[in-house]
């Protein structure tokens, strides 16, 4: 009984640890979701030469599902491929 309300007790500490939280930077990163244009290999992929490219800012933890997020809004043609990159703002 006992090591069953130390489960119970713990499960929803856990899930608070892992719940995502606004950072208090929330905007020191920016997420960039590039289009890759065929036959260009992800490595070569960047701001310059992609199709599209969607930019959002976000927090550090948090800027990956953000990109992922992203990606799902872009345009791909058959053949393109997309690329997410979490860059640090610049000043």
């Amino acid at each position: 009984m006992i090591r069953a309300a130390l489960v119970f007790t713990l499960v929803p500490f856990a899930v608070l640890l892992a719940a995502p939280r606004p950072s208090i930077a929330a905007d020191r990163f920016l997420a960039v979701a590039l289009s890759c244009p065929a036959g260009v290999e992800a490595p070569a992929c960047s701001r310059e030469n992609a199709t599209d490219v969607l930019v959002q800012p976000a927090g550090q933890f948090d800027c990956p599902k953000v990109g992922m997020m992203l990606a799902t809004h872009l345009g791909l043609a058959p053949g393109e491929r997309h690329k997410i990159v979490c860059e640090r703002r610049k000043g």
